[in-house]
């Protein structure tokens, strides 16, 4: 075991008006997750919506096809898939070629979802994402162990077939679940080889319609928290927790002023998409723009991330890992819209850094 530090999220998604074309666009992403690579970074990680006037890309099998094509040693994986949404055999199928294209490097991460257009435009309804993402999960796991299924349940029913190809992992690729809620938390610990906290989006301030992040380090200290008790009460172990936190910041070598000024467009966008996205009124997010924030909320949203240079962002995550420990995976979400390919690599090749000294491993 060891601390890890990736990068993500790249959804895909283009915008007009950046003098890129969507598939160049694309191919720029698969370039930034081969620089990735190449300062140290230990992973990438890829997120699905669909429906959506940002044409985020849906195809994610596809997508990290592309990226464990054009890479060696990084791990890629779903960060995270939208479960409910999917066949459970091409699921199965999909992960397993991705486990045998990149040699074991790929991780199934898992999530429920929430968006009712979704859920919709699959066929499929909100009530039944926890039945549908728990099937999928039995019958990825008895897909990969080359037997016949045998699996009848509420949503799927799907007997004496054998699934190829087989992954290269033994037993399957490691499957992560997400969630805030605290069934989510008993469910990654029950069936999931991995948990995944979202920092980026306090969901649960969300739900409560409060629109605003509460303190990253006392968050990981109740979730954390959260998933020992429940892997506990599923005779599972508590000391070494397979633990993975989503955190967005952006890294700029004049500091966290410098950090903000590069990602303020692009991310206060993203913040009004998940306002919409989560139900709160429009009127409390429409004027989530630049020059538009009163000097509390400026400062609220900048401290939903981590900005600046190496030696600002460094402490906050040496923190988090003396409170996690060294089964703690960093995905460092820094891979915004908007932000031209210079500063973003310029802020990956500070993440390099940071990765560096976060291990201890020598320049």
């Amino acid at each position: 075991m060891a601390i890890e530090l990736g990068l993500g999220v790249f959804t895909g998604e283009w915008h007009p008006g950046t003098g890129l074309d969507h598939g160049a666009t694309l191919r720029e992403s698969i370039a930034q997750v081969r620089y990735a690579e190449q300062v140290g970074l230990d992973s990438v990680w890829v997120s699905e919506h669909h429906f959506h006037e940002a044409q985020f890309v849906g195809s994610l099998a596809a997508y990290c096809g592309a990226m464990v094509q054009a890479t060696e040693r990084i791990t890629v994986g779903y960060g995270l898939a939208l479960a409910p949404l999917h066949d459970p055999i091409r699921m199965a199928e999909d992960a397993a070629f991705l486990d045998q294209l990149s040699d074991g490097r790929f991780v199934l991460g898992l999530g429920l979802g929430y968006r009712e257009v979704e859920y919709a435009g699959f066929e499929t309804t909100r009530s039944a994402r926890v039945g549908r993402t728990e099937e999928l999960i039995a019958i990825c796991r008895q897909a990969w162990t080359g037997e016949p299924l045998a699996h009848e349940g509420r949503h799927f029913t799907r007997t004496g077939l054998v699934v190829s190809p087989q992954p290269a992992t033994p037993g399957g690729p490691p499957i992560m679940l997400g969630g805030h809620h605290p069934r989510a938390v008993d469910r990654a610990a029950r069936l999931a080889d991995r948990f995944c906290m979202d920092a980026g989006t306090d969901s649960e301030a969300y739900e409560a319609g409060d629109g605003r992040n509460r303190g990253l380090v006392g968050r990981v200290e109740t979730m954390l928290a959260r998933y020992r008790d429940a892997l506990a009460r599923h005779g599972r172990d508590v000391e070494a927790p397979a633990f993975s936190l989503n955190v967005g910041g952006f890294l700029h070598p004049d500091g966290p002023d410098a950090a903000w000024e590069a990602i303020e467009e692009a991310y206060l966008m993203t913040r009004r998409v998940y306002g919409d996205w989560y139900g709160l009124d429009p009127s409390e997010y429409a004027h989530w723009r630049p020059g538009m924030l009163d000097a509390d909320e400026l400062a609220q949203r900048r401290s939903e991330l981590l900005l600046g240079s190496v030696d600002d962002v460094l402490p906050v995550l040496e923190e988090v890992a003396d409170i996690v420990g060294e089964n703690l995976h960093v995905m460092f979400r820094s891979k915004y819209p908007l932000v031209d390919d210079a500063l973003t690599r310029a802020s990956i090749d500070q993440l390099g850094e940071v990765r560096r000294r976060l291990i201890g491993e020598p320049a």
